[in-house]
């Protein structure tokens, strides 16, 4: 299937689960709420019981008062900046976990509606695929987490070496300094480039590779880097998918930035249009994850696929683990429904 193909099969998926753009809706109006609540609520409070008084922060006036008078500050409101600090590790940790869990039961929900056309959206197949998914995407996510602190670091370290360098070369030639310069920049930012997208590409199909078959986090992260090695189209199509995202996003921006310019009547209007951009983001999201989980799908299913049309009596092939399926009926029985394949 070509590129075009996967993606109206992800536009079609999603439309047959619309309920999960308004859970996409919900978790984002949470980490709003949850911000006001958690983070702004006990600031206000401390501010009260504390009796902060910001003028105090205005006037430092040089370099050499600010570090005094923060230490001044930091040492008479240490109650509060603690305050703030747990009230932040809070909202991180509460939004996190409501973000992996909605993006467990998310998946799952698509998974089952790309394996089964039939499948639809229900609650309870929502929270179920949440809880069954939770565990390990969290434990992926953490991982891919690390690994791209670490690469981010070696980036850091090759960007200073490159400043050392051109710097020297600043003292033997001009010519040559602004050559270096020239090639650095456009050297790490493409490497900076590839690294994100390789790293976005590696967190999507890696959460594919633990709603389709059920692996841990470490071996999905596995998984998933002999996927990409193999697939390198893979990579090609999230940058596809991630273009038109930011299209659509960039679209919208310029229909709602002028009704900003309106005085009274703009304000009212650009209400409704955030509202509506929000829906339009939530959209495009479902879809980039619904289009690339049906092209991890096809691509899963392919080695078997085309073996058996070539070659019936060549050796045996290590082929990738059956993708398992699991429905839940809306009426709540717990029977099961044997896998059905569209390849077979």
């Amino acid at each position: 299937m070509s590129y075009i193909a996967h993606l109206k099969e992800g536009i079609r998926t999603v439309n047959r689960n619309w309920q999960l753009v308004f859970i996409q809706m919900a978790t984002m109006f949470f980490s709003f709420a949850a911000f006001f609540l958690i983070v702004g609520i006990p600031i206000g409070i401390a501010f009260i019981i504390f009796g902060l008084d910001f003028t105090e922060i205005l006037r430092l006036r040089n370099l050499e008062s600010l570090f005094i008078g923060s230490a001044e500050l930091m040492n008479k409101y240490f109650a509060m900046a603690l305050v703030l600090f747990l009230s932040i590790i809070i909202y991180v940790l509460s939004v996190s976990v409501v973000w992996i869990f909605a993006i467990a039961g998310v998946a799952g929900v698509l998974k089952n509606s790309i394996i089964d056309r039939d499948s639809r959206f229900y609650f309870r197949s929502f929270f179920k695929e949440g809880r069954d998914n939770f565990s390990p995407i969290m434990g992926f996510s953490i991982i891919v987490a690390l690994l791209f602190l670490c690469v981010a670091f070696v980036f850091g370290l090759c960007g200073g070496v490159a400043s050392n360098i051109i710097d020297s070369a600043k003292t033997q030639e001009e010519t040559l300094a602004l050559f270096l310069s020239i090639f650095f920049i456009l050297l790490l930012l493409s490497f900076g480039l590839t690294v994100i997208f390789v790293t976005l590409s590696l967190t999507f199909y890696g959460i594919a590779q633990v709603v389709f078959l059920k692996l841990g986090a470490i071996k999905s992260l596995l998984a998933t880097m002999r996927f990409l090695t193999r697939h390198p189209t893979a990579v090609v199509f999230y940058i596809l998918v991630t273009a038109l995202y930011l299209l659509a996003g960039f679209v919208m921006l310029l229909i709602s930035s002028p009704f900003t310019l309106i005085p009274i009547i703009g304000t009212i209007l650009a209400f409704p249009l955030q509202i509506v951009n929000y829906l339009l983001q939530s959209y495009m999201s479902l879809i980039m994850i619904a289009s690339m989980f049906h092209l991890f799908y096809g691509l899963q299913s392919q080695p078997a696929h085309s073996i058996e049309e070539t070659d019936t009596s060549a050796e045996p092939i290590s082929e990738p683990e059956p993708i398992p399926h699991q429905t839940d009926s809306p009426e709540g029985d717990e029977s099961q429904r044997p896998p059905q394949n569209p390849l077979q």
